[in-house]
């Protein structure tokens, strides 16, 4: 068997209208869980977890544990070696029982009481196709660790959904986004991405070419996940492929400012200094705080234009 799944044997009792659906890797989904127990309680969900191939038995059997002390249906698909974030995603959709799914990241916690509710309420509206929450920082505590990470999400992914609208499908993350399991039965994530990043935005762009059209409301949920400084760049420098390949897939990639910078920094010679440069500026907690977010641009950047060239 290349999966096993354990499910907590709770009995709906009438049509889920909503899945919520949580793939994570050698992460821990429990303060997820636990936030959302009460909101689910008594409502016409489902809840969904994949674990692509942690390998923790520890953790399992936590996982277990919580889900048993769930007054709704969920089930833990554990699959035996990891396959990516794109399959991960792809498994749940096959494993979703609603007409209507809700991604959310492992790594996430919803910001309000009526979280689960409002989403429901959305869920119910025969015009929804697609529609995307958004995320905040709200409940991050000041730490100088995290500071870097945390003023960058707010400059560049804590938008506003009327600010989100303008920018469409590529404001899309799958880290709160509920779409119709018949979207995405048609138009399933894409498993040739590898690594890091804009997964999402790629499938977002290749179902709005589809026509279907994407709602951006405020129905934000804290990403908890934030990443070190180092942790931070890492992530940045990987993820230059799959955005070569989004460059190379969707015209509209080439109205990002983040787009035309790459392909600026791509005709500089001495890149690699220019990067060693960055990075030092980057991790240098001495520097102003706003300095060090605009060298995180750039370095993102200059991995991009690397890719590019």
């Amino acid at each position: 068997m290349s999966e096993t799944i354990f499910t907590n044997g709770i009995k709906a009792e009438g049509p889920f209208v909503l899945s919520i659906a949580t793939p994570f890797f050698r992460n821990d989904p429990s303060v997820l869980l636990e936030s959302l127990s009460g909101q689910m309680a008594g409502q016409a969900v489902e809840l969904i977890l994949v674990d692509d191939g942690s390998g923790d038995p520890s953790l399992t059997a936590k996982l277990e544990a919580l889900l048993h002390g769930l007054t709704v249906p969920a089930s833990l698909i554990s699959l035996h070696h990891n396959q990516g974030r794109s399959a991960a995603r792809n498994r749940l959709i096959a494993a979703a029982q609603a007409p209507v799914i809700l991604f959310l990241d492992s790594d996430m916690a919803p910001d309000t009481a009526s979280f689960v509710s409002d989403w429901l309420a959305l869920a119910r509206d025969p015009e929804m196709e697609i529609a995307y929450g958004g995320f905040s920082t709200l409940q991050i505590a000041d730490c100088a660790a995290l500071a870097l990470a945390k003023l960058v999400a707010e400059k560049s992914d804590c938008a506003s959904a009327s600010e989100r609208q303008e920018r469409g499908a590529l404001a899309v993350a799958t880290s709160n986004l509920m779409v119709r399991k018949a979207i995405l039965d048609e138009t399933p994530f894409d498993s040739g991405f590898s690594g890091w990043g804009w997964e999402d935005v790629d499938w977002a762009l290749r179902a709005d070419a589809k026509g279907h059209r994407v709602r951006h409301v405020d129905i934000p949920a804290t990403h908890l996940g934030l990443d070190d400084a180092a942790t931070l760049l890492d992530k940045f420098a990987k993820a230059g492929p799959n955005f070569r390949k989004m460059v190379e897939r969707h015209p509209t990639m080439a109205t990002l400012p983040g787009t035309k910078l790459a392909r600026m920094l791509a005709r500089l010679p001495a890149r690699s200094w220019i990067k060693s440069m960055v990075k030092a500026l980057v991790l240098s907690e001495a520097l102003p705080l706003a300095l060090r977010a605009q060298g995180a641009r750039l370095w993102r950047a200059l991995w991009a234009a690397d890719a590019l060239s």
